[in-house]
């Protein structure tokens, strides 16, 4: 049987490989947790608190200081598996380009529920909110400047993003700096340009409610990701004459330093 001849292994890298491409938000996530990460499981984000500074004059002893443990537990509690058919299973894999493009049924959908995810932890930040008054280049500009300010104040030190809407992009384009388009690693992560030492990062996927777009201004440490194709397979459809390919993306992520992000609300109209 062609399933028998299923190479799993090439299948499963092929499509993790493509979908580290195609996820956008993701992509500025902190990843140095993953390891073999499977459904239902959790990994541990190792953290301690800051130490106290004292002076220090000579004459008294000086104080230790209990570190404090600041570990979180990020859940791997979401999954999303494809399933589709495929006319040989062994034609597709001999054939160039072949299996690419049943590939790629795949790894649109499932960019779209990593990056969607994400989008909605960003949109769930409360404590660091700024609020643009309208959908236009003035309020956009004024509103993402004071939020990385209130990053800025905060000793924000870090490799950043500001990430937003075609919408809030189509106003806000003419303050950027224009980046090399001949870059396609630039195109398939969605950066279109620089601002104030920020990539700039337009993405379809950010959250939304009736009234706002939920953009943001974020360090790559802010949030922690953790994601997997588990498990690829080949199998005879018993229905058709045709054979099945199907698999799982489990994944995680959690909002681990707010301190680290600015979310930017900006209307849908202006």
């Amino acid at each position: 049987m062609a399933v028998e001849k299923f190479i799993q292994t090439v299948w499963s890298k092929q499509i993790q490989d493509d979908l580290e491409l195609k996820c956008k938000l993701v992509d500025s996530c902190l990843r140095d947790y993953e390891g073999d990460c499977q459904f239902a499981q959790s990994v541990k984000i190792l953290g301690v608190g800051d130490p106290t500074i004292a002076a220090y004059d000579g004459t008294k002893d000086i104080e230790i200081q209990e570190m404090e443990d600041k570990c979180q537990v990020l859940n791997v509690d979401q999954a999303n598996y494809f399933a589709f058919y495929v006319d040989d299973v062994e034609k597709a894999q001999s054939v160039p380009g072949l299996k690419e493009r049943y590939q790629q049924k795949a790894v649109h959908g499932l960019a779209v529920k990593r990056d969607s995810y994400v989008a909605e932890l960003i949109k769930g930040v409360q404590t660091n909110v700024t609020t643009a008054e309208a959908l236009t280049q003035e309020a956009v500009k004024k509103a993402i400047d004071d939020a990385i300010v209130a990053l800025r104040e905060r000793n924000f030190d870090e490799e950043g993003v500001i990430e937003i809407t075609p919408a809030v992009y189509n106003v806000f384009k003419n303050c950027l700096i224009t980046l090399s388009t001949d870059n396609p690693g630039y195109i398939q992560k969605g950066i279109v340009g620089m601002y104030d030492e920020f990539q700039v990062v337009m993405s379809n996927n950010m959250a939304k409610d009736d009234t706002y777009a939920y953009c943001d201004v974020r360090g790559k440490k802010a949030i922690a990701f953790v994601g997997q194709i588990n498990e690829v397979e080949a199998l005879r459809s018993e229905k058709r004459f045709k054979d099945i390919v199907r698999g799982l993306d489990a994944f995680g992520a959690q909002v681990i330093d707010e301190d680290r992000i600015q979310v930017v609300k900006v209307p849908l109209a202006g």
